[in-house]
């Protein structure tokens, strides 16, 4: 598990060939370049930028414009978007299976449906092959309310199917539009460029992962998935460094979290939970990239490999670099439009893949929690730790952080009924764990089965980001509270 022979690959490339560049910024010749390639990096980046990334008032609370833009389409039509879920759901399962038979040795198609139809994007391991078509089957019965009581109850219904099959079905092809501004057109070579000097030698990671660690935190897990794979496959990132991004920086976003502090009433302090979700979950991620399983994985690339070049200099000498690397992409890339189509394409494609595994998912872990008493077992060990931590509630507190690995909505509001100390405690510890098992747990192996990401893995990354979360959040929890700031 710890060795690095467990991710290496023959067919994959060494870093051996993909020594960065090392030079001073006053050494780099700019380019001149009109105000078309200018203008369109502007609006590229200014649309990306304001859609994930530029807080709003909306309803109440905070929010991000993509969230409105959900919000509004669901609004319009609850129905449509449900059917938009479901065929998706569909499609994704039988081109699954259409692949899985071509490409196990049933039936074989012509190479011309196997080309038209993209069957080699759709070839996966068959236990996802399985959660997909098993998705067809949960999609049908929650959409008809065809089945057992017991199975279609709202508690675990309107988990599984309206808040992570909706949000996920619609947030992957919306947000690719976006993202795909961002990654084509300079966004991500702008701030890739000025965040260099603070993610290599804090995190060991190249500047641009930046972008996708705030598209996660601000905007969703499944955007910033998508932005790491779009870059991973550009041979931008090496194995290490996806399975760091997506384990230590796709967290809970920030609406997320505001939704469930409004459940806790906890909004009244909310901006001292984010701080506190913030600095926790730096801390978790500059102590776990140096330490196996991730410190193990090799730097290997699936692409031709393209580093990020190392440079030196001033703050000023950074920002006009940055807006120099961000012009000159936006001049080598498509049009806003194009680059917008091919983005909800990409979108539409990849959550084929993921929604389906997502549904599956989701469905089991909620069952298991509402007619089992697995996570109360599991959850007993955490209880004199947390007692030893001065942690009012301990049963409550652990139960919940036990279940925010499951998935994060259903940890983070179990302990609705506690104090502000334990309900402050549990959100920071489950908002800060990334690796919930309803959504992106599954959606992490799916989509980056070339790394390749196991779900033995997961797990014993999740339980060192609790074990590492408890203590930190602890006293973090406790120092808010000691300032008066809870």
């Amino acid at each position: 598990m710890f060795g690095s022979q467990a991710w290496e690959s023959e067919e994959h490339i060494s870093d051996a060939s993909a020594t960065a560049e090392e030079k001073s910024i006053s050494e780099v010749e700019f380019g001149h370049y009109g105000w078309r390639p200018t203008l369109r990096f502007l609006v590229a980046f200014l649309t990306g930028g304001f859609v994930f990334l530029f807080p709003v008032q909306w309803e109440g609370q905070m929010t991000i414009p993509l969230d409105i833009i959900m919000t509004l389409i669901q609004n319009a039509s609850i129905v449509a978007v449900e059917l938009f879920a479901l065929g998706i759901i569909v499609a994704g399962g039988v081109l699954t299976t259409a692949a899985d038979i071509h490409y196990r040795g049933g039936p074989t198609f012509s190479q011309r449906t196997v080309d038209v139809l993209g069957l080699e994007y759709w070839r996966t391991a068959t236990v996802f092959v399985l959660f997909r078509l098993a998705a067809i089957f949960f999609a049908f019965a929650i959409l008809l309310d065809i089945g057992p009581e017991w199975m279609l109850s709202d508690s675990i219904t309107n988990i599984a199917w309206g808040a992570l099959v909706i949000t996920v079905a619609l947030v992957i092809p919306i947000g690719a539009v976006f993202v795909n501004l961002l990654a084509e057109l300079g966004g991500l070579q702008f701030i890739g460029t000025l965040a260099q000097p603070i993610m290599r030698p804090v995190f060991n990671l190249p500047g641009r992962s930046a972008l996708d660690s705030a598209a996660s935190w601000l905007g969703s897990f499944s955007i910033g998935y998508y932005l790491t794979r779009n870059v991973f496959d550009r041979g931008g990132y090496n194995k290490r460094e996806v399975f760091v991004i997506c384990t230590c920086f796709a967290t809970a976003n920030l609406g997320t979290v505001g939704a469930v502090a409004a459940i806790l009433g906890l909004l009244h302090i909310f901006p001292v939970i984010i701080l506190l979700y913030t600095v926790a979950t730096l801390i978790v991620a500059a102590i776990l990239v140096r330490i196996p399983p991730l410190s193990t994985v090799p730097n290997e690339y699936i692409a031709e490999p393209d580093p990020e070049p190392r440079f030196t200099g001033t703050v000023g000498d950074y920002l006009r670099f940055a807006f120099n690397e961000g012009v000159t992409a936006a001049a080598e890339g498509d049009s806003i439009p194009r680059a917008s189509l091919t983005g909800f394409v990409d979108g539409l494609k990849l959550a084929g893949t993921v929604v389906g595994s997502v549904l599956t998912m989701s469905m089991v872990v909620l069952l298991l929690e509402a007619y089992t008493p697995v996570f109360e077992y599991v959850a007993q060990p955490f209880v004199p730790l947390l007692s030893m931590f001065g942690i009012p509630e301990p049963q409550l507190a652990a139960i919940g952080i036990i279940l925010g690995g499951a998935e994060f909505f259903i940890g983070s509001t179990f302990v609705v009924e506690s104090s502000v100390t334990t309900q402050v405690f549990v959100l920071v510890v489950t908002s800060a764990q990334a690796i919930f098992f309803s959504a992106p747990a599954p959606m992490m192996v799916d989509m980056f089965d070339d790394v390749p990401m196991r779900f033995r893995d997961l797990f014993l990354l999740l339980i060192m980001r609790t074990a590492l979360l408890v203590p930190i959040a602890a006293v973090l929890t406790h120092a808010a509270a000691a300032v008066g700031l809870l």
